[in-house]
């Protein structure tokens, strides 16, 4: 057992061409997120059931705040090294260190600054000391080894997970063994102080790099011409991703908070987790062929089709799935977040899209084009938010996050098929017939759920999952078998790059 174990970790750590190390990179980013959400929906699972949906969104208050000085803050430098055309970039790496650390101490005197001021604004005392501690709590990522960019440049993802694995381990270890003794919320908050030490711990120990204080101004420039585009996206991007948890927080409650945002991380998880590991190694490799328009559409329409294939029916299967899911997984305390959870998954299926042409921006050195259109996404919800909340309560809030989707990714695909010197007829079938495919698999799961899965229970929602995934893929072959789309055959291009 162990003999093939090693055989397969030397596969996946073989190299080769840049096709196969995406591939290779592909699947260890893959064990990333999917045995990260798995601990995390673990550690909620058993949390859920030990805590209170207040409790959930007293953290989400306390992760948001740092989240977005975090957002407003980012630098862009990490994205830099690994666009830049040159392999090495030991020379820059102290720079951004120490850019890091002020970074990181300027958030953490903010948010301890700010805290009680806070905790005010959305009536909740409580989050004062949550949010200390958790901004204290990141300043331990400021000083851990900046060479982890080499896991990302070089495509060493085999790396990076067990970088991140380790850290998710000792969160979910930490954070459950001091709910069983206290049912605090301090379990959650002490969770994330026991994986940052890990991660700053294992990231010496991983790279043999060595950071000094040293710093470059000219080094500092250069990365900040392409990273103050990804500033602007930054402060952007928080009110895309992180206004309507504030919008939430601020014009509901705790425990409306608590149900919005587990609502929106688990019906966006698969589908968006997915075209993350994907577009996670999308940005590097893409950006190893910048200079060649060819084999760059040729990237960004296979990225595209395994996107689609995967992410839509996995959004529309949660959509059908939801109201087993949330009682099996959460209890009856939590049912009222089905109804977000069925209509965030639809911007899941949008999320699936939108991640593709970000990262086509960054490798063509043209992120300017995600700032704009991130700007239109943000005014549209800063418009509608207010009223849609007031006439459908927090569900309208996810009506407004699906809306600017609906209306805003046409911009950004057509921007991207211009960069790539592409024709929006090229779209059509990586889009259309994975659509089609997804929407045969809701029918008849979600008419299972209503006419014979009538009960409750771990069996039933099980049953779902395996029939969904059943339709899915007759409905898929049999269009294989009739149009020039290839299913079956991105698999087998899966498994020559291995």
């Amino acid at each position: 057992m162990l003999e093939r174990l090693r055989k397969i970790y030397q596969r996946l750590t073989a190299g080769g061409s840049t096709e196969e190390q995406a591939v290779q990179s592909g699947i260890w980013v893959t064990g990333i997120n999917v045995g990260d959400r798995v601990l995390q929906l673990v550690k909620v699972v058993i949390l859920a059931r030990l805590l209170s949906p207040e409790a959930f969104g007293l953290l989400g208050i306390a992760l948001l705040v740092v989240a977005a000085l975090r957002q407003l803050s980012v630098l862009g430098f990490d994205a830099a090294l690994v666009q830049h055309q040159n392999e090495n970039v030991d020379e820059y790496l102290n720079t951004v260190w120490i850019m890091k650390m002020v970074r990181w101490l300027v958030i953490a005197a903010i948010a301890v600054v700010s805290a009680p001021f806070i905790a005010q604004f959305f009536d909740e005392p409580q989050a004062a000391p949550l949010i200390m501690v958790i901004a204290i709590a990141n300043l331990l990522l400021a000083i851990q080894n900046p060479a982890i960019v080499y896991f990302r440049k070089d495509l060493n993802f085999h790396k990076e997970f067990m970088y991140t694995m380790s850290g998710r381990v000792a969160n979910l270890s930490t954070a459950v063994a001091i709910a069983v003794l206290y049912r605090s919320v301090w379990a959650l908050v002490l969770g994330i102080v026991a994986m940052n030490l890990v991660k700053v711990a294992l990231s010496y120990l991983i790279h043999d790099y060595r950071p000094s204080v040293e710093f470059n101004m000219e080094y500092a420039k250069e990365m900040f011409d392409f990273g103050k585009w990804l500033l602007i996206s930054g402060i952007f991007a928080f009110g895309l991703t992180q206004g309507d948890d504030a919008f939430v927080g601020w014009f509901f409650a705790a425990a409306a908070l608590g149900y919005y945002q587990l609502g929106y991380r688990y019906s966006n998880a698969p589908a968006t987790e997915v075209t993350q590991v994907i577009n996670r190694v999308a940005f590097p490799a893409l950006s190893k062929v910048q200079d060649s328009t060819q084999k760059l559409r040729r990237g960004v329409f296979r990225v595209l089709r395994l996107s689609m294939v995967i992410s839509l029916p996995m959004a529309l299967g949660i959509v059908a799935v939801a109201p087993q899911f949330v009682i099996v997984a959460f209890g009856e305390e939590w049912r009222s977040m089905i109804p977000l959870m069925q209509v965030l998954a639809v911007w899941g299926a949008f999320r699936a899209v939108t991640k593709i042409p970000a990262s086509v921006f960054k490798a063509v050195g043209r992120p300017e084009y995600d700032a704009y259109t991130l700007i239109l996404k943000v005014a549209f919800i800063a418009l509608t938010i207010y009223p849609a909340a007031e006439r459908f309560g927090v569900v309208g809030v996810a009506y407004v996050i699906v809306a600017q989707g609906i209306l805003v990714e046409p911009i950004r695909l057509y921007l991207m098929l211009n960069l790539i010197e592409a024709r929006a007829s090229e779209l059509i079938q990586p889009i259309l017939y994975p659509v089609a495919g997804s929407l045969v698999m809701f029918s008849v799961t979600a008419g299972a759920d209503r006419y014979i899965f009538t009960r409750t229970g771990i069996l039933k929602l099980c049953g779902l999952i395996a029939l969904g995934a059943v339709v899915y893929g007759i409905v898929m072959i049999l269009i294989e078998r009739t149009t020039t789309f290839k299913f079956i055959g991105l698999y087998r291009r899966i498994r020559q790059g291995i």
